[in-house]
């Protein structure tokens, strides 16, 4: 894995997002020429036709310039989850406990997930300003709600469903929870694969973040495992945009 130097990053980083902004405006009827190499990096080894440039960003910049991209991208579909693993003891064997799932499609402020934690799911929905919540028994028990299972329920603002399902609900917050748990590192480009590995962690390895490494470096797949429990997540259609009005209906407030 290649290293820039530490005097260089600053100008690194602006040459990389200087590409990716060239990158975005591809298909325009003029599209700017690619910018030049920053005065006194040593880039000669690089082609713009190897990608993105991901792998010359030092390790406390990588988390930056995919989180910029993230948000720079609009809605996605998000899917995976998390299973925690407990010891019994020092002597014991590993054991698999709870685990919790998301499926999320949409943007922060205006999407549609289905959400599960062991026995507890719920389908939430946020649109114009109002959270739209089914969730079942379990769910509403956990909430102190009991009543409200298999019931919409709706309230004017979402921080505390947000709150609730930290930071499940928010492409952003979620790629970030990934990616500043360790140290990172961005593998050199392989062949013809259409993705980057950021590797997460250092000796045992914690985890992979893959993304893109054509245009913007949006996420991929990212798995992860360690004594605590084990991830594994997609993200695909990015830009895509989402009817949240017509999921908003299927989860229709109750009158009065």
């Amino acid at each position: 894995m290649r290293r820039t130097p530490a005097r260089s990053r600053a100008v690194v980083r602006a040459w990389l997002v200087a590409g990716i902004s060239a990158s975005l405006l591809a298909g325009c009827a003029q599209a700017p020429p690619p910018p030049e190499p920053p005065a006194g990096v040593d880039l000669e080894s690089y082609d713009q036709a190897d990608g993105n440039g991901l792998w010359l960003v030092s390790g406390e910049d990588i988390a930056d310039e995919v989180l910029a991209a993230v948000r720079a991208a609009g809605p996605v579909h998000a899917a995976g989850s998390f299973t925690e693993t407990t010891r019994p003891d020092p002597e014991a064997d590993l054991v698999r406990g709870r685990e919790l799932s998301v499926d999320y499609r949409g943007r922060p402020g205006s999407f549609d997930a289905r959400l599960r934690s062991g026995s507890s799911s719920a389908r939430i929905v946020v649109d114009d300003g109002v959270a739209h919540v089914l969730g079942n028994a379990a769910y509403a028990e956990t909430i102190g709600a009991p009543e409200t299972a298999g019931e919409v329920v709706c309230t004017v603002g979402a921080e505390p469903v947000l709150d609730r399902w930290a930071p499940m609900l928010d492409p952003a917050d979620l790629v970030s929870a990934m990616l500043t748990s360790a140290p990172l590192a961005v593998g050199d480009p392989v062949g013809d694969a259409e993705v980057l590995e950021i590797v997460i962690g250092e000796g045992a390895t914690v985890g992979v973040l893959t993304v893109e490494r054509y245009g913007p470096p949006l996420p991929r797949t990212y798995i992860a495992a360690d004594e605590s429990g084990d991830a594994s997540f997609t993200f695909a259609e990015w830009g895509a945009e989402v009817d949240i009005a017509a999921a908003a209906q299927d989860l229709a407030c109750p009158e009065g």
